[in-house]
């Protein structure tokens, strides 16, 4: 039998003074002073500006967004965080998406409990949905009151995104996201996921809230959404190009997730 190497555990390092109580409670106080002396949240704004693939967000009590890291913005056309500060998710996203957002940020209000590790859709760099997850932990005033919650998007990996409830929807909802434009059968998702047509969505249902059908209009709106807001193509145009079989159609379904028409809501958001 070859030789085998043992490796031991690293010892921790050990601190060589020991502090008494009324040194630490001395230095405590004398931190507190020092970030007295600058805004903290800038400060972990302008770190997370040099974490790429991290983006980060606060946001007070009423939902309304205080900051937003520098890559997060360019999802929005947005030059700085002036463009965004007070603005909530129902302000910058598709009503079925902040609804979905909000009622997060309402449990960890609620509960007092971070939220970690949870996939959601959001925006990557093209402008399309893609899948993140977003960890949401919350912010305390000084008296241990709940005043808001801080949060981190990162793009999921492969690993994630085929864990759990995910694992066998994930082919699937890949394809919805890369070929919303065109035709796609539940059958042929079922058929890429190994399962029957109701096995696939019993799976959607559990993982996401949605059927398959569900999540290919929602993309499909959301990807309507961001080219009426950068695009000056015609209503039609756009709606062809994001799997719609006509305008009505489009009208249609717009309509029922956003509760307005494309029409309407190009003229709120045109530029945004």
């Amino acid at each position: 039998m070859p030789n085998a190497t043992i490796v031991s555990p690293i010892a921790p390092i050990r601190i060589h003074r020991r502090l008494t109580a009324g040194e630490r409670r001395r230095r405590v106080v004398e931190r507190e002073q020092w970030l007295g002396r600058f805004s903290v949240f800038r400060h972990i704004s302008e770190l997370f500006n040099e974490l790429h693939g991290l983006h980060f967000f606060a946001k007070d009590r009423r939902g309304r967004l205080m900051f937003f890291s520098q890559d997060a913005l360019g999802r929005f056309a947005a030059g700085d965080d002036a463009d965004v500060i007070g603005l909530t998710d129902f302000d910058m996203y598709p009503e079925t998406v902040a609804r979905d957002y909000a009622i997060d940020d309402e449990e960890v209000f609620t509960s007092g409990r971070p939220i970690r590790g949870r996939i959601q859709l959001w925006w990557n760099q093209l402008g399309m949905p893609d899948w993140y997850t977003v960890t949401k932990l919350p912010i305390r005033s000084h008296h241990g009151r709940i005043i808001g919650i801080l949060g981190v998007l990162q793009h999921c990996g492969d690993d994630i995104r085929r864990a759990g409830p995910w694992r066998e929807i994930a082919d699937a909802v890949d394809f919805i996201r890369e070929h919303y434009a065109g035709s796609v059968a539940v059958a042929d998702l079922a058929a890429r996921a190994g399962v029957s047509a109701r096995q696939l969505e019993r799976k959607f249902r559990a993982a996401l809230g949605v059927s398959p059908q569900q999540l290919l209009i929602k993309v499909r709106v959301h990807a309507a959404c961001h080219a009426l807001r950068q695009s000056g193509q015609s209503l039609a145009s756009i709606g062809a190009e994001c799997g719609f079989y006509d305008q009505s159609s489009f009208t249609e379904h717009f309509r029922r997730h956003l509760g307005v028409t494309p029409g309407h809501y190009r003229k709120t958001h045109l530029g945004d």
